[in-house]
């Protein structure tokens, strides 16, 4: 058989078949689709339950009726039948398929020749077949052309429906238990309005049904239901709750409820649930909080605190309570800690507190952090152990002071002992410069503490001797350094709570004078060091030098965040700003000026070493001279005339040495003190007097007159090289040292995790008055040390003295 006439064949099942299936699924397919047209217009639900159920009862068993049809009434075409098929519809006669199927049995050869001619000519008539398209007969089965009114209502029903098609299908085939008819015109609106904590925005709900996914809504909220059209006593279900609506007009019923608890929201009219929507009350979880390293002190003293808090709503307030080891009966004192976000869902803050005023610095604590939501919920860190930060004060008085003040706190009902110690302290003005003002506020402190017996009285004379010791301490550095710590806490605490812009500005303002004369006391700091001859530490190695105006521009991105509403991104930089300046120390200029500074310390040492060889040097020319007075006869004169011979050698050696050292305060400062000069002139005259120059000249008045001069010319090297560093700071005034902290801060420091040590701490500051005396009692020694008609007892005293300095 020919590759065509397997194709026709093909063709012609195919019509058979299409034929034979479309009158059989036609009532199938025409039920199928009117259930489908009041499936998705919604029909259903609108009628009573009884109805709803006897009309899918109806569809339901006509949809059976029409599959049993289409299985009695459909069958697939045979091998002849196709054939037939293909003969009518090429107009052949004597069916030409079905003789090609026959077969000779028997004959002679005429007969098989005449068959043989017979087959080929049958297969020259297969070359005419033609296949012709089916004829299922639509006019016959449909003559009113339902078919086309059904297309056309189902496509107007597609379209409606395609927004919740699937929730109108369900609807369709889920008729209620109960009855009571459902108006189209009746409509219902649905609003969840979250607890403001939960910083969420009011949800709507569409019409739902329980197959919709699960609401998950926070405990509290509020919900508002609204149904308009001709209703009967409709009724908002929460849960088993059941809440009536109130008619706010024809035809118009409202309602509002709180969710506490329930598993569905449902709104039902007359027992029937017109739409429901599954749900899950959400509780409101307790915050939780945790230290991301121990409590720590920074560069300036101050309790570091870093942490990490979460909430599902956002972390509300976080507070630490501090309470004493040594007497836990003692009620704790709550530390408020700025948030660098407000209300974040998830905090990694560091938290800066300035305690050292308090009157438990210095004593050992235990630290718990606790954080808040907005429901007041808490949670709680472990309790770590420190000791408080307190500040270590190098004025002798102050020390005094608040080693009075601590002992207030530990035992305040033994009050003499610290009346005796502040009535021996006001009774030595000298000890503190005869400031009145520091006797008043002593003299005011022993008065209360005597006069009044009231526990209460204790916290003021602590604050007074604290203010006091200030004072004495440092004076503007102190006050500058409060007052930034007052504004930054304030300026935190207004944008948190969305203050107006107004006063973000003013607070922005003050900050930034604050700095400028924080900036300022730690340049004058700077310039008294380098006044009293102290060299500043030198920066760690990964320290950066700021200048003032990076922390000013701090200060205007962080004024132009809160201008543009961004207050978290302010925040954020103001708790950078912090941590930069709790971790700057005052170590200005020591990576312009160390070296310089090192090679002026050298350059006086060296002059320390001159004096003291010329001191040696003229003691032992006095205790010749002495000797020789006594010896008329002579004795020992080879001995000392070797003696002479040596100590001349010295001393030119010490006049070149001071040439040397004129040729580099020459390089160092442009000019040599004259006295120098005149020293060296002096030391030429005690070289010849001592290899015997002049008839009975003396080496011991040249030796004085030198000694004197290089100490005159030491004091004016010491005021040239203060000169010149103070001229050094002024030009690199505004310059601060920063010591790295914990975090990256916004000029790109990478920090450490470990702690960060006090560069106070061991480290003694001498008020100006201690250095003028000082250097009075050093001159004063000096110059009583080249008086050699003092007795042996005396100088070697004297001796001791000057080797302490």
């Amino acid at each position: 058989m020919s590759s065509r006439l397997t194709l026709e064949l093909g063709l012609a099942r195919a019509a058979l078949v299409w034929e034979r299936f479309w009158p059989a699924i036609w009532p199938l397919s025409g039920i199928a689709g009117l259930f489908l047209v009041i499936a998705l217009f919604d029909l259903l639900p609108t009628l009573p339950t009884w109805i709803h159920g006897g009309a899918l009862a109806i569809l339901g068993l006509a949809a059976f009726w029409g599959l049993w049809h289409f299985f009695r009434s459909f069958r697939l075409p045979g091998e002849k039948e196709t054939r037939r098929r293909l003969e009518q519809d090429s107009g052949l006669q004597h069916r030409p398929l079905t003789s090609l199927d026959d077969r000779l049995t028997k004959g002679d050869g005429t007969t098989r020749a005449l068959w043989a001619l017979h087959r080929s000519r049958l297969v020259a008539q297969s070359g005419s077949f033609k296949a012709k398209p089916p004829r299922p007969r639509f006019a016959a089965l449909d003559p009113f052309a339902l078919r086309c009114g059904l297309a056309v209502v189902l496509t107007v029903a597609l379209v409606i429906g395609a927004g919740d098609w699937q929730q109108r299908l369900a609807r369709a085939v889920t008729p209620q238990l109960s009855g009571g008819a459902l108006s189209q015109d009746i409509s219902f609106d649905v609003w969840i309005n979250p607890p403001g904590y939960t910083r969420r925005a009011p949800q709507f709900l569409a019409p739902a049904s329980a197959a919709n996914a699960l609401l998950n809504i926070p405990a509290g909220s509020q919900i508002l239901a609204q149904v308009q059209g001709p209703a009967e006593d409709p009724e908002l279900l929460l849960g088993p709750d059941a809440t009536r609506f109130d008619s706010a007009g024809v035809d118009f019923f409202k309602v509002s409820a709180q969710i506490n608890g329930g598993d569905r929201i449902a709104i039902v009219q007359n027992g029937r649930t017109l739409a429901e929507w599954p749900m899950a009350v959400v509780s409101d979880a307790a915050p939780t909080i945790a230290y991301l390293t121990a409590p720590s002190r920074s560069e300036r003293a101050a309790l570091r605190l870093q942490y990490q808090a979460s909430d599902d709503y956002g972390v509300d307030k976080v507070r630490a309570q501090v309470q004493r080891l040594d007497k836990p009966e003692t009620p704790p004192f709550h530390l408020e800690l700025a948030l660098p976000k407000s209300s974040a869902s998830e905090l990694d803050a560091t938290s800066y507190h300035d305690l050292t005023p308090h009157p438990w610095a210095g004593l050992a604590v235990e630290i718990t952090l606790i954080a808040e939501d907005a429901l007041g919920q808490q949670g709680q860190s472990e309790a770590l152990r420190t000791v408080l930060p307190e500040r270590i004060f190098n004025h002798p008085v102050a020390r005094a002071l608040v080693e009075l003040r601590k002992e207030l706190t530990l035992a305040p009902e033994e009050r003499f002992p610290i009346v005796r110690a502040l009535r021996n302290i006001y009774q030595r003005p000298d000890h503190f410069h005869h400031d009145v003002v520091v006797a008043l506020a002593v003299i005011t402190a022993e008065r209360r503490l005597i006069h009044d017996a009231r526990p209460e009285i204790i916290p003021s004379v602590q604050q007074l001797l604290w203010d006091t010791a200030l004072r004495l301490e440092e004076g503007e550095l102190a006050i500058a350094e409060r007052d930034i710590r007052n504004l930054q806490k304030a300026l935190q605490e207004a944008l948190a709570r969305g203050a107006d812009a107004a006063e973000i500005e003013a607070l922005l303002d003050k900050l930034q004078e604050a700095l400028d004369r924080f900036v300022e006391a730690m340049n004058e700091q700077m310039r008294e060091q380098l006044s009293q001859g102290m060299e500043p530490q030198p920066l760690p190695p990964d320290a950066q030098l700021l200048d003032s105006s990076d922390l000013n521009d701090l200060i205007e991105k962080a004024r132009e965040l809160a201008r543009n509403g961004s207050t978290e991104a302010a925040q954020e930089l103001l708790a950078q700003l912090q941590e930069i300046l709790e971790n700057m120390r005052a170590g200005n200029f020591a990576e312009q000026m160390n070296k310089a500074m090192q090679d002026a310390h050298g350059m006086m040492q060296e002059m320390e070493d001159m004096v003291r060889r010329q001191q040696e040097l003229l003691d032992r020319s006095y205790e010749r001279e002495q000797r020789e007075s006594q010896d008329k006869k002579g004795k020992d004169g080879d001995q000392r005339a070797r003696e002479r011979s040596d100590d001349a050698g010295s001393q030119e050696k010490l006049r070149k040495d001071l040439g040397e050292m004129m040729r580099q305060l020459g390089e160092a400062l442009g000019e040599i003190p004259r006295s120098l000069g005149r020293a060296e002139q002096s030391m030429r005259d005690a070289r010849d007097a001592l290899n015997g120059g002049k008839e009975g000249q003396n080496p011991v008045q040249p030796q004085s007159r030198s000694l004197d001069q290089l100490q005159q010319g030491m004091k004016s090297m010491a005021e040239s090289f203060m000169q010149q560093m103070g001229q050094q700071a002024e030009r690199g005034s505004g310059t601060v040292g920063a010591q790295p902290g914990r975090s990256s801060d916004p000029f790109g420091r990478e920090t450490g995790r470990g702690g960060i040590n006090d560069a106070r701490n061991g480290v003694k500051i001498p008020e100006e008055g201690d250095i003028v005396r000082t250097r009075e009692i050093l001159q004063e020694l000096r110059r009583r040390r080249g008086e050699r008609q003092r007795p042996a007892g005396e100088l070697e005293y004297i001796d001791r003295l000057l080797r302490q300095f």
